[in-house]
């Protein structure tokens, strides 16, 4: 039995065209993709469900099948088995025993909000622009024309309900429990009930973010197909850009400090950047390559952490080797190797002295 209902799961109307399905397939498969969305579960567990949706969808016989058989729909292709059919009756008659039955719910959307890591960093309020499913303003998302668009049903009265005693479908099979006929449809959304518009929508953005968080618009996804219920809720996946300074590991920020060898051998003080512009740090005499300074409290706050805790800025120095050296330089330096006593290089002296030992 299908985990979840496969249009929902590609956010498309049950009387999608096969191109639409298609292109909704196809831009949820790029942004859940596993290689896009390394270690996270919920990704890859959300990809595998998109394509589990389009291999039904995407073929017409086997979407044809699923819209005949509903609840009873098996993906293997094998005829539903008595657990099946149990767990549809017991969800029937557990809808039949419930005072009201949950209201309609829309679909959820999904937005792709790609931040700097500065703007990560600070928090910021960012306007998006999202195109969603909304109610039809001139038939109020029922379908039918305002003036003479709808008839009672017959069937039913106008009550919704089914007048036999049905388990898998108490309401009225001839109006879909609405109680009403539309016999004139919506000439603005085709009777659909709903119409594609684009909204301008505010998103703040608390400070801290990492790239893979969601952020929660409630009621801000596709409206109900049937005009009434609840609207969907639109999330936010934060992409945060990869910056030409520093590597992020959680709250802790790290960079590349390139230094001379004069600087590390005689201690310099040397301005490094922060995220908010840049600082001075002091390089003590005889700084090895690839030693770590770290500046307490100068990384990214910590979500969800009490009070106003932040990360470390840690910084790794490199010790730069002169290229494309002069004559001149060749012989300063030459000099310069000559003058150093061999105290000057403690770990080569080791060095030599274990590799005499050897010989």
């Amino acid at each position: 039995m299908p985990r979840r209902d496969y249009y929902a799961v590609l956010g498309v109307a049950r009387d999608a065209p096969p191109e639409e399905i298609k292109k909704a397939f196809r831009a949820l498969a790029m942004l859940y993709h596993p290689d896009r969305n390394p270690d996270d579960a919920d990704a890859e567990g959300r990809f595998r469900e998109i394509v589990e949706a389009w291999e039904c969808l995407g073929d017409p016989e086997e979407r044809f099948r699923y819209d005949r058989l509903g609840p009873l729909y098996r993906p293997d292709g094998k005829p539903p088995s008595p657990d099946d059919v149990t767990a549809a009756v017991q969800d029937v008659l557990g809808s039949l025993f419930r005072r009201k039955p949950p209201p309609e719910r829309g679909e959820d959307l999904r937005y792709s909000l790609s931040l700097s890591l500065e703007e990560a960093a600070t928090g910021t309020e960012r306007s998006i622009e999202v195109r969603r499913q909304a109610s039809c303003r001139r038939c109020h998302g029922n379908g039918a024309e305002p003036e003479g668009g709808t008839r009672v049903c017959d069937t039913c009265g106008g009550s919704g309900k089914s007048p036999r005693v049905r388990l898998l479908r108490p309401e009225c099979p001839r109006c879909d429990g609405r109680g009403f006929i539309v016999v004139k449809p919506c000439t603005k959304c085709d009777g659909g009930g709903r119409v594609e518009r684009t909204d301008s929508l505010k998103v703040r953005v608390p400070p801290g973010v990492a790239t893979g968080q969601k952020l929660k618009l409630r009621d801000k996804g596709n409206v109900p197909r049937r005009g009434s219920g609840t609207p969907g809720d639109l999330f936010v996946l934060i992409d945060v850009q990869e910056h030409p300074l520093f590597r992020r590991r959680g709250a802790d920020l790290f960079c590349e400090v390139p230094i001379t060898l004069t600087e590390a051998a005689l201690g310099a003080d040397l301005q490094v950047p922060v995220l908010d512009g840049v600082t001075t740090i002091r390089v003590p005499a005889g700084t090895p390559s690839g030693r770590v300074l770290r500046l307490g409290g100068r990384g990214l706050p910590v979500v969800g952490g009490r009070g106003k805790r932040k990360g470390d800025l840690h910084y790794r120095v490199v010790v730069e080797v002169p290229s494309q050296l002069s004559e001149g330089d060749r012989r300063l330096l030459d000099e310069l190797s000559e003058r150093l006593s061999a105290g000057s290089h403690p770990e080569r002296s080791a060095f030599r002295a274990a590799l005499e030992q050897r010989r």
